[in-house]
């Protein structure tokens, strides 16, 4: 389930979540690359495109070292892509699901900052509580997972 949709991948090829948490569902190509899809579908989820001068997003645009790597004319592979722009991903190809994360530069000054990042969580009265909302003030994060 994401974001409060339930997707059963016996109806969808595979699942793309961008950094937004949006979910698309595209069709998966297994005969290029290890998670690729039809470049229009790429060009429609993505805003990049694949032109002479490299993998391009308005005015920016990035070389592409090894074009048979990222596409094979048709498809573009995902993980090319994120490898090629500096971008994060994970993916599940048992699942058929690839979740796009922060550039890695942004992520790594994140962290390098040890500034925890904005978000908001319920209150034990239910109310939504942001964690700014404390600011000027000492806050103590805990986190704990069961795996």
């Amino acid at each position: 389930m994401v974001k409060g949709k339930c997707y059963s991948l016996l109806m969808v090829d595979a699942l793309i979540v961008n950094l937004d948490g949006v979910v698309s569902e595209v069709d998966l190509s297994s005969e290029f690359g290890q998670f690729s899809i039809d470049k229009t579908d790429f060009e429609r989820l993505s805003g990049w495109s694949l032109k002479p001068e490299g993998l391009c997003k308005g005015a920016v645009c990035v070389p592409v070292k090894n074009p048979r790597e990222l596409t094979d004319g048709t498809n573009i592979d995902l993980v090319e892509f994120a490898r090629v722009v500096n971008q994060n991903i994970v993916v599940d190809n048992q699942h058929r699901v690839a979740a796009f994360g922060e550039h890695a530069p942004i992520r790594a000054e994140s962290m390098n900052s040890l500034d925890a990042p904005n978000f908001m969580l319920p209150d034990i009265h239910g109310k939504q509580v942001s964690f700014s909302d404390f600011n000027r003030r000492k806050r103590l994060l805990l986190a704990w997972s069961s795996w």
